[in-house]
């Protein structure tokens, strides 16, 4: 197959000026032609069909992720090998997905390079929306549950998802429901949207619009053994006493590390053996293989909220923005070809 010089991308011109505290905006996201990346003696190039949006990637700090300029956002990606290394598994023609590294360049665009330690082979009947909407919600909860701390949740565990609705929260539920088995319990706490998941493996699903003061119900379930939370702020304050003596809080909103003691009600927790973890998710081709197989075996679903179909300037603009106001039950992936 010829491959081009050139491809489309969108290109993240707010990057060197963007912070967590002063996100840049959708206008600073720009459709360019750039070259086509070329692939190293161990990386695969990537003819891209989907990816998915990472609505606050706009506010992601240079300096918490160092990356090529000008800046090609959005990690997630599902595709086909175009070529790759001679001792590699993948082939020319393997449908795969990854989550291309935050210190290189993103998906949004018609070709990628990256190394066999990220990629996975996309399970068979997965499309390619649905592939591109897993990597980062999926690696995001397996981590957070399966693997940080050597796992935190076990078998028999009460666990409260935060912010169960989007798309990590609903991946986090339904990884949560497989750890737990029949033994345990979800707790759920999510807005728009909130009614399916109980369909996702939740026990106990809160809608925090219609229950003002969610907590209160959360506590009538018995205290829990793990938080996960995918908020941070207020809704992790909150939190923070609904967890038993030497229980977990792991949150992957706020706040960042050596900030805890900030945060209303810690200092209590921490003296009953509260552990908090703050962490950013690290790409892993090995744990999609294994999120794969859960999929197949019909443990997890994919969950997206918006398709946006081509990747023109004001489609993805408009799409990001959606993403960014909230609501959608699930991803907001981009059809790039």
């Amino acid at each position: 197959m010829t491959t081009p010089k050139a491809m489309k991308a969108i290109l993240f011109t707010g990057s060197p000026t963007a912070t967590y505290t002063s996100p840049a905006t959708v206008a600073s996201l720009i459709l360019a032609s750039q070259p086509l990346p070329v692939p190293t003696a161990t990386q695969h190039l990537i003819r891209i069909h989907a990816t998915s949006i990472t609505p606050y990637e706009l506010s992601w700090p240079t300096s918490a992720f160092p990356h090529p300029e000008p800046r090609i956002p959005c990690h997630d990606i599902a595709g086909t090998i175009i070529s790759s290394p001679p001792n590699s598994p993948f082939k020319p023609g393997d449908r795969v997905f990854t989550l291309l590294p935050f210190t290189g360049q993103g998906g949004m665009a018609e070709y990628a390079a990256v190394e066999e330690e990220f990629i996975a082979k996309i399970p068979e009947g997965m499309g390619w929306v649905e592939a591109a909407s897993v990597p980062r919600a999926s690696l995001t909860s397996w981590q957070a549950l399966s693997v940080r701390g050597g796992g935190y949740v076990k078998r028999g565990m009460r666990v409260l998802v935060t912010g169960a609705t989007g798309a990590v929260g609903r991946m986090g539920v339904q990884i949560a429901r497989e750890l737990v088995g029949n033994e345990g319990k979800v707790i759920s706490v999510g807005g728009v949207g909130s009614g399916g998941l109980q369909d996702l493996g939740a026990d106990v699903v809160v809608n925090y619009r219609e229950e003002r003061n969610w907590e209160e119900v959360v506590r009538k379930e018995g205290m829990v053994n793990v938080v996960y939370d995918c908020l941070g702020g207020e809704t992790l304050e909150r939190c923070l006493p609904l967890v038993i003596d030497g229980g977990v809080v792991i949150t992957i909103g706020s706040p960042p590390p050596g900030d805890w003691e900030t945060l209303k009600g810690w200092e209590e927790a921490k003296q009953r053996g509260v552990k908090g973890d703050f962490f950013i998710l690290e790409e892993s081709g090995k744990q999609l293989r294994d999120i794969a197989g859960l999929w197949q075996s019909g443990k997890i679903k994919t969950s997206v909220g918006l398709i946006v179909d081509g990747l023109t300037e004001e489609d993805v603009r408009d799409g990001w923005t959606r993403g960014l106001k909230g609501g959608l039950a699930g991803s907001v992936v981009v059809n790039v070809a």
